[in-house]
């Protein structure tokens, strides 16, 4: 069987019994994602920050947040996403108050940037594509962004922020002299910015080459997402016992709607240049026995299924025409009292 990097390290790994991560059925997001007593279905991760925040704030600011929820009727989900971002209440309350004002294809790619389905990810009439053939990573940190802070999706979709408040990526865009006068230019610098970021501080004081794409260790240092810490996963996809749990702790974080980005790669199969991680994309949901991928290759969103994932399956569409799952960036389960 041909070889590559990631899992052979993930196969020491087990020799050695070092396990890098608890067993999904461990895992608990900010609040818990264990059903209630009486076992009904847990809140989301978004319903339990807003939940969270209403029982900390003022009885003023709870008011102001309670009007807000009431104020986007069905759409209330994307406020409970902006409350999750950490935006101040006053922008939170801003956002409510200009819903309705908003295009409703901005509204769309606000609530749902990924879309609502398989096919190609469209932003009125622009393809959600990777900048170069060295972004792929920023792209999926991008998209990643965008659905866990509606703050960042609305600049991108209409470039306007709420208030005083400006996302720290748009703020960088504009401090770097980024022209984003459309939502294609305001897409490619989110690209930008995610990867200069990712690859500044990539070995220690050394900078990481930007040519080089975006490194698998520093994902999950830079990922934002509703203030969850992340750390990677080495994939053996040789081992179905092996590779079972991670799959697991993919479904129970995007049962909780936090997407899960994955590197692929080769093997020596395809030359050794391929056995590291070489392209980037996003688990955006759960199909029970597969996923629905973002590829940033071809700005869409595509099926992979659960059997697609062992070494001979072949060039895969949803891996970005590679062959092998390599690395998972999953959320880290809550530290318990």
């Amino acid at each position: 069987m041909a070889w590559n990097v990631t899992a052979a390290a993930a196969r020491a790994g087990a020799l050695l019994r070092i396990t890098p991560r608890r067993p999904a059925e461990d895992l608990d997001g900010p609040g818990g994602t264990a059903g209630s007593a009486d076992g009904a279905a847990p809140e989301g991760l978004f319903a339990r920050a807003f939940s969270r925040a209403v029982e900390a704030a003022s009885p003023a600011d709870a008011k102001a947040l309670g009007v807000a929820h009431e104020q986007m009727g069905a759409d209330a989900a994307v406020l409970d996403r902006a409350v999750a971002s950490g935006a101040p209440i006053p922008a939170v309350a801003a956002l409510a108050g200009v819903w309705e004002t908003l295009a409703p294809e901005s509204r769309g790619i606000v609530a749902h940037p990924a879309g609502a389905g398989d096919g190609a990810v469209m932003w009125a009439g622009v393809r959600a594509r990777q900048v170069d053939q060295t972004t792929c990573g920023a792209a999926v940190m991008g998209l990643m962004l965008m659905t866990g802070d509606p703050f960042v999706a609305l600049w991108v979709a209409t470039g306007r922020s709420l208030g005083a408040y400006v996302p720290p990526e748009a703020l960088h865009a504009e401090a770097e002299g980024f022209e984003t006068l459309t939502i294609e230019e305001r897409w490619h610098a989110l690209q930008r910015v995610l990867h200069a970021q990712t690859t500044a501080s990539a070995l220690g004081p050394v900078a990481w080459p930007r040519s080089l794409g975006t490194p698998p260790w520093k994902v999950d240092d830079r990922t934002r997402f509703a203030g969850l810490r992340f750390r990677g996963s080495l994939v053996d996809d040789s081992s179905p016992a092996a590779l079972a749990p991670l799959l697991a702790h993919a479904r129970r974080a995007l049962a909780d709607g936090i997407p899960v980005p994955m590197f692929t790669s080769g093997d020596a199969s395809l030359g050794l240049a391929t056995v590291i991680p070489r392209h980037v994309v996003l688990l955006v949901a759960d199909m029970g026995d597969g996923f629905l991928v973002y590829e940033p290759g071809a700005g869409a969103v595509l099926p992979l299924s659960d059997s697609d994932l062992r070494p001979d399956a072949g060039r895969l569409p949803a891996l970005g025409n590679w062959t092998r799952a390599a690395w998972l960036v999953l959320p880290v389960p809550a530290r318990r009292g």
